[in-house]
């Protein structure tokens, strides 16, 4: 029996958080002592298991300067303070700050931690010993599964409340002693074969952006394009060599792979890897549906060959409904169940390459899971262990499945299956195209000043000092970083979200300040014109619409919202249609109203799934619904036009004005996106 092989990626990525002598965000320590080292030790579990991890200069950096000292966070900072000297001010930053984290997962489960987060009026009940639990609490709950198994983590756990000055120093030690470990591991699970080290340009950028932002037009011809160019290849070399330098440096590695910052590649992206020895990148299957005339979408477990006149570099397609799977559905699943279900599909895709080419066809095909490696595990239960733990048993069991490093996928023959590639049109993993990072407002806006402030130091190299002018690029290649335009628009957001455009603005104004230039005036205030989002606002009146599926806002005026593209964070799912859901209700009815980024096809759905006051479910199709549930509705209205409405009685389903609960799922031919991506949404009626 020929197995079928599955390459996984985990991609480990924080951008620069520098601000004025300190991290102004956490994240590269606490996903460090949460991530970073507990999916390599729970690899050392499975040692015939092979992966690929994919790793970002920005972030390994940061993690050096955290172990040697050199750095320390906003975080840190608040912890270290001595809970009977906190000033007013102080207790409130670490309010806002001490609560970011999934409530479910990482503070409720913990009775002293679910204490502190449900006090009314922290400020003015809590004593010292709530706040010194509190800077305890928050920076333990981050410690991973399996690093908390260490004695010192264990004794605070176990121990849970009335925390000393001295248990806090412990703490941050541990989470030093962590962070210090990463590296190490992932360099001798290299030695040794078992993990494939690949890399991402120095500080993640778009690399076709930085080759030319016109290039977004490939894919969105009606894009609205930065109103200065950006076009300076040469950056977007710079980023792939240094990136190759740096792990070569410090972990005397010679990387032969690259995922590109989000997926993204163009033909002069691609060629500039080639140049730079590249052997294998990898982007979405969508990009490869854009690109080339395929078969069917089992064209997407074959690598290609792309030829460049500098030389020759293999793809591979990442199967976006497996890894969006691990990503988002999953952490609501039994991990039994999940992994069974895992099992099932890549079976099936088995079966299927069979029965089209025969089993000889598997000795090239590969099913490519790439996803992010930090950000998803928070939403399971004990981060995601016991739900991998059960993966790779079913791994480790199977005759018929495989599991292959990246390299090992594109090695030799294995990438002539299918005719050669000669061009890529220009996209990302997510939707093929770089809708996320230049096609709002304050993306126009943000690319102008980069362009503005990178053709500054151009026109005056003759006049900078070589440290000048290194510092000067150190700061561009940074503000080059795709994470700073990912929060801009309105398609994602986060607690942290204005941050970004602060720290975006700091590196471009810092750039001018070494030109000696005065800054312009468009820095000195946010680039976004979208600001906080809201994503669930509650009704200010009653609405009765005519439900016949047209717009008449009129109608909506004092309707409720669930904004489902603002809900998105730092994780995107592939598949999203829903952009709005309106809702209230009149003496008798309740209305809601959907607007989706595209109508629905013949085999897509839009289910409402309710929990309280009653359970049911509503299932919507193109032209007809389906009521689940032991209710029996009095009425029920549907219209689906330009916007799909419904309407349904409040009897016998309420029996007064409540409020209830429901999530939201819409199954299309790319997926299931579940709203929201944990917990319920509460709608009141």
């Amino acid at each position: 029996m020929k197995p079928l092989k599955i390459a996984i990626l985990w991609h480990f990525h924080q951008p620069v958080y520098y601000s004025d002598g300190e991290l102004s965000l956490p994240w590269v320590r606490l996903h460090g002592v949460k991530d970073y080292l507990d999916l390599p030790e729970l690899f050392r579990e499975f040692p015939d298991i092979k992966q690929t991890v994919n790793l970002v200069p920005s972030l390994s950096m940061q993690i050096e300067d955290y172990v040697s000292g050199a750095v320390s966070d906003k975080i840190q900072r608040l912890t270290r303070i001595n809970a009977s000297e906190l000033s007013d001010n102080e207790k409130q930053e670490i309010l806002d700050s001490f609560l970011i984290c999934n409530v479910n997962n990482m503070i409720l489960p913990f009775q002293r931690f679910k204490e502190l987060y449900e006090v009314a009026d922290p400020m003015n009940t809590f004593d010292t010993g709530d706040w010194l639990d509190l800077q305890v609490w928050y920076n333990l709950t981050w410690i991973g599964q399996i690093s908390r198994q260490q004695p010192a983590t264990k004794y605070l756990f176990d121990k849970g409340r009335d925390f000393s000055e001295d248990d806090k120093v412990t703490v941050l030690k541990i989470h030093n002693d962590i962070l210090s470990r990463i590296n190490s591991a992932l360099s001798d699970m290299s030695s040794n074969g078992q993990l494939e080290l690949s890399a991402t340009p120095m500080y993640h950028p778009i690399l076709p952006l930085l080759c030319d932002t016109d290039v977004a037009q490939e894919a969105m011809p009606d894009v609205n394009l930065p109103y200065q160019r950006f076009a300076f290849p040469e950056d977007a070399a710079s980023q792939i060599a240094d990136s190759l330098q740096y792990y070569k440096n410090s972990l005397g590695i010679n990387i032969k792979g690259m995922w590109p910052s989000e997926g993204s590649l163009s033909d002069e992206a691609l060629e500039l890897l080639a140049k730079n020895g590249i052997e294998w990148t990898a982007s979405d299957e969508e990009m490869l549906y854009n690109s080339v005339e395929v078969g069917d979408n089992l064209d997407k477990y074959f690598p290609r060959r792309f030829h460049t006149k500098e030389g020759e570099i293999k793809l591979l397609f990442r199967d976006h409904q497996l890894s969006d799977a691990i990503g988002f559905t999953y952490s609501n699943w039994a991990p039994l169940d999940a992994a069974g279900n895992f099992m099932q599909k890549l079976r099936d895709i088995r079966d299927k390459l069979i029965v089209k080419y025969g089993e000889d066809c598997l000795e090239d095909a590969v099913v490519p899971v790439i996803l992010d490696g930090e950000n998803c595990w928070e939403f399971y239960k004990n981060n995601g262990i016991d739900f991998l733990r059960e993966l790779y048993q079913h791994f480790s069991a199977a005759d018929d499945i495989e599991t292959v490093t990246c390299g090992e996928s594109v090695s030799g023959y294995h990438c002539d299956f299918l005719p050669a590639i000669d061009h890529i049109r220009a996209g990302s993993w997510i939707n093929g195209n770089f809708k996320i990072w230049i096609g709002h407002e304050d993306h126009r806006k943000a690319w102008s000043e980069l362009s503005k402030a990178r053709q500054a130091i151009e026109d005056a190299k003759g006049k900078l000092s070589p440290d000048q002018l290194k510092t000067a690029m150190k700061l561009v290649y940074i503000a080059e970083g795709s994470d700073w335009f990912w929060w801009y628009g309105d398609e994602h957001t986060a607690p942290n979200k204005r941050d970004f455009d602060v720290l975006f603005r700091r590196y471009l104004t810092q750039i001018w300040g070494i030109l000696a230039e005065t800054a312009p005036a468009a820095l000195s205030s946010s680039l976004s014109i979208v600001g906080d989002l809201n994503f669930l606002v509650q009704p200010k009146g009653a609405v009765s619409p005519n439900i016949n599926g047209k717009i008449d806002n009129d109608e909506w005026e004092n309707a409720g919202f669930f904004n489902a593209g603002a809900s998105m964070s730092s994780m995107h799912q592939i598949g999203t249609i829903l952009k709005t859901v309106y809702f209230g209700s009149d003496d008798n009815m309740i209305y809601f109203r959907c607007d989706l980024e595209k109508s629905l096809r013949d085999f897509d759905s839009l289910i409402f799934e309710f929990f309280s006051p009653r359970e049911f479910k509503l299932i919507l199709k193109t032209d007809s619904f389906e009521f689940v549930g032991d209710e029996i509705l009095d009425r029920f209205i549907y219209a689906n036009n330009d916007v799909i409405e419904f309407a349904f009685s409040k009897s016998p389903l309420f029996d007064a004005d409540l409020a209830f609960q429901l999530r939201i799922v819409t199954i299309t031919a790319k997926g299931e996106v579940i709203y929201p991506g944990q917990g319920v949404l509460e709608f009141g009626v």
